[in-house]
């Protein structure tokens, strides 16, 4: 998503989008569905995927939870990929941005150590960043037997903070953006 972005945000594409007529909120409204929809697209296609290959789990209860926690972290994704690409405009340096955070965030947040082996220090930074509530609903997701609400409102609240996440981070890319389109 970001390297699309990176296309539009060349300074010719760039300089038609100032001069038109399309206000800088209502472009970035576009191009944020755009990249959404694509983003869907993917998820979707990983979704069939795990249907086919573990259609018991899926369509279980745990199953449903695994969806709707994969779906809530793909948009705090988008926006992530979404700021990236409106920070900087250089293809490498997207390139190397994105590794940074994905396997940065991926390491401190569990996704390829159980937290359990984690030192304490790391899962506090980790409470930072919207991985770590993701990966800690993978876990609770887990362990679920039984669907009341006391059950899920761990999950719930957790899947509350990284729409939280993904909300700011919306925001700051809209703010980011106004602000490069005065400079110009």
């Amino acid at each position: 998503m970001t390297m699309i972005l990176a296309s539009l945000n060349q300074e010719g594409v760039r300089k038609r989008t100032i001069m038109s007529s399309f206000s800088y909120r209502k472009y970035n409204w576009i191009i944020f569905a755009s990249l959404g929809l694509a983003s869907f697209i993917v998820w979707l296609a990983y979704m069939i995927i795990s249907f086919i290959l573990f259609k018991e789990i899926m369509l279980s209860g745990n199953g449903i939870a695994y969806i709707l926690n994969s779906f809530v972290f793909s948009i705090c994704s988008l926006a992530v990929g979404f700021l990236i690409g409106t920070i900087t405009h250089n293809k490498q340096a997207i390139g190397g941005i994105v590794n940074v955070v994905a396997l940065g965030t991926s390491f401190l947040c569990g996704c390829f150590v159980p937290m359990s082996f984690m030192p304490s220090y790391v899962l506090k930074i980790a409470h930072i960043l919207p991985t770590y509530y993701f990966v800690q609903n993978n876990e609770l997701i887990k362990t679920l037997e039984y669907f009341k609400l006391e059950t899920l409102q761990p999950i719930i609240i957790n899947g509350i903070i990284v729409l939280g996440f993904t909300l700011s981070f919306v925001l700051i890319t809209l703010m980011i953006s106004k602000r490069k389109q005065k400079i110009g």
